[in-house]
């Protein structure tokens, strides 16, 4: 609890009063035993409840984009979301009803063959992965981004060869050795301005960035910018 002494103000939030830990990454995407070096943040009541509800839709999706390949990914799919859509009805018939064959390539184009395939969460997914860089920007930096800030969220189809480059200088940590690695950084003369680059069982990427609130009121008042 040394953490919530630290912080008046929820590092989620930046609003209402810490009375929680928020674990960041969501602890339900590591099958149990779970890994010693699990981040928490101090977190209110509203946000860490708000993120529990999106943390099992997160963790079902994630276990079935990355698969079963690995003892850890598939411990993910058998002890926790495959029992989650056998305990909750609503998530399965939104799975279901989004099904879909699609056709499988490898990265030289050879067909695999086809395999069923969901619609992607986007809601659960982005608003996990916002939450994430509030938490590690507090966890990393010892400050909060709160209203400050504006959050932008993409999952990847892949790690390229050029984003490995670009962020190769940057800071990188990791949770559960590679189930989980991340690169950050910030601009040192304007720190709310930071990137951030996630990996999830070496199959799964999203990135996100944060640009202060003024910046973007500039923006629209100045219009879009013509060199873009």
């Amino acid at each position: 609890m040394a953490r919530l002494r630290k912080a008046a103000v929820c590092a989620i939030c930046g609003k209402e009063p810490a009375t929680t830990l928020d674990h960041i990454p969501p602890k339900g995407i590591f099958p149990a035993p779970r890994p010693n070096d699990l981040i928490t943040v101090p977190a209110c009541f509203r946000c860490n409840n708000r993120g529990s509800k999106l943390d099992e839709p997160f963790r079902v999706y994630l276990s079935l984009h990355v698969g079963t390949e690995t003892p850890v990914s598939e411990r993910l799919w058998k002890k926790h979301a495959l029992r989650t859509l056998r305990h909750n009805r609503k998530m399965r018939n939104q799975l279901l009803g989004s099904m879909r064959l699609a056709e499988l390539r490898t990265p030289g184009g050879i067909i695999l063959g086809k395999r069923p395939v969901g619609r992607w969460n986007s809601k659960a997914h982005d608003e996990t992965i916002q939450r994430m860089i509030h938490g590690l920007y507090f966890h990393h930096f010892g400050e909060v981004l709160g209203d400050k800030v504006l959050v932008r969220v993409q999952w990847l189809r892949a790690m390229n060869n050029r984003l490995l480059e670009v962020s190769e200088e940057w800071q990188s940590g990791s949770v559960g050795a590679d189930a989980f690695i991340y690169r950050y950084g910030r601009a040192e003369d304007a720190p709310l301005h930071s990137v951030w680059l996630f990996q999830f069982y070496k199959r799964h990427w999203a990135s996100g960035y944060t640009t202060p609130v003024e910046d973007s009121e500039d923006s629209t008042k100045h219009g879009p910018d013509p060199r873009a």
